[in-house]
């Protein structure tokens, strides 16, 4: 019963979101099949699974000559709903994520599109790590998770009510380090979605400018950034508990634009760590929690959105991950000129360090 009503809330939403949208709204459904990427030999012993997926979507479309400038693109962003099983319920279990996502589509012949996804959200997962009840799930340790899914493909327009897409993506889920453990699941799947608007969509063909030099962005951003990491378990036996600890940091960006839709991030970023003072504190150490890093990366540029990834590596760093690389993914939305504010992501390979959330100041150069 629970689930009926939520479902009903669910098409309650979408529903009223075509009522007040000044751009047209399209409704998907979505079948994924996968498997599950046993990346570490911590989480080995639970052996392979393959995960499947149904899901539900509303999207807007950005159809105005002004967007179609930014990217030579058919832009939309929209908010789904899924379920998502991972052919394991004794450990594992099923999860259910929640999130926003942006989707251009670009025209590759008459009727046929190329599509590119970046999605953010949150997950709930229903097997979270218990040293009694469920010790062999070391990939999660909370119901609530942040969720991250990037996904290509390509699409087809039956008509200007049906569409048709078929997507690779890669899907992660993680709580940040808040805490442990948190080695994360990670898992590419194949989705097979079909799309319907109440109203004819149009994507009209249009006029293609060319780059012009005197139109290209360049940027300089100051990055203030916050977020929360486990520090290790406090007292003992039915009175042990997990810590979290403040992380903030700063960074400066250098932003070019290359093309259109894309350019070039250069990035020196400071990392203050409470959670490791913590525990050099409780190994009696002298290290430095701060670290110190530098990245180049790519940013995707669609209208007032920025979706940035990265590879790092470390000028300074004493305390932490063995590696001495790292990425780092930031999805950034501008409410108004000069100023910014999202979540981003950093990660060793497939497990994650923290999520942060910040506040960006540009200043166009």
């Amino acid at each position: 019963m629970r689930t009926c009503k939520g479902l009903k809330l669910l098409f309650g939403i979408l529903l009223a979101s075509s009522l007040w949208a000044q751009s047209p709204v399209s409704y998907q459904a979505e079948a994924e099949y996968g498997f599950l990427f046993l990346h570490s030999q911590e989480v080995a012993p639970i052996g392979q699974s393959y995960p499947s997926a149904i899901g539900i979507s509303a999207q807007r479309w950005l159809l105005d000559d002004r967007n179609w400038e930014n990217c030579h693109c058919y832009p939309r962003y929209g908010f789904s709903l899924g379920w998502h099983y991972y052919d394991n319920p004794e450990v594992v279990g099923w999860g259910i994520p929640a999130y926003g996502f942006l989707e251009p589509w670009y025209r590759i012949h008459q009727d046929w599109y190329f599509n590119l996804r970046a999605g953010m959200g949150l997950i709930y997962l229903s097997k979270p790590y218990d040293p009694v009840e469920n010790p062999l799930n070391l990939s999660y340790s909370l119901p609530l998770s942040a969720y991250l899914s990037m996904g290509l493909g390509i699409g087809y327009s039956f008509s200007t009510q049906w569409r048709a897409s078929l997507q690779a993506r890669y899907n992660h889920t993680s709580n940040g380090g808040i805490r442990e453990p948190n080695k994360g699941l990670n898992y590419p799947t194949l989705s097979l979605g079909l799309d319907y608007s109440l109203e004819p969509i149009r994507l009209k063909t249009k006029v293609k400018h060319d780059f012009a030099p005197a139109q290209r962005r360049k940027v300089l951003s100051v990055h203030g950034f916050l977020a929360a990491k486990a520090g290790g378990k406090v007292g003992t036996g039915a009175n042990e508990q997990e810590v979290t600890y403040l992380v903030s940091g700063m960074a400066l960006r250098y932003s070019y634009q290359v093309g259109r839709s894309s350019a070039i991030m250069l990035e020196s970023e400071w990392i203050r760590n409470l959670a490791y003072r913590k525990q050099i504190s409780r190994q009696g150490g002298d290290q430095s929690f701060h670290q110190w890093g530098l990245e180049l990366g790519h940013e995707f540029l669609l209208g007032k959105f920025t979706f940035s990834q990265a590879a790092g590596f470390y000028l300074f760093k004493e305390f932490g991950a063995e590696s001495n690389w790292y990425q780092r993914y930031n999805l950034l939305y501008r409410p108004t000129e000069g100023l910014a504010i999202g979540p981003g992501l950093k990660a060793h390979a497939n497990v994650a360090e923290f999520l942060d959330f910040r506040i960006v100041w540009e200043l166009p150069i």
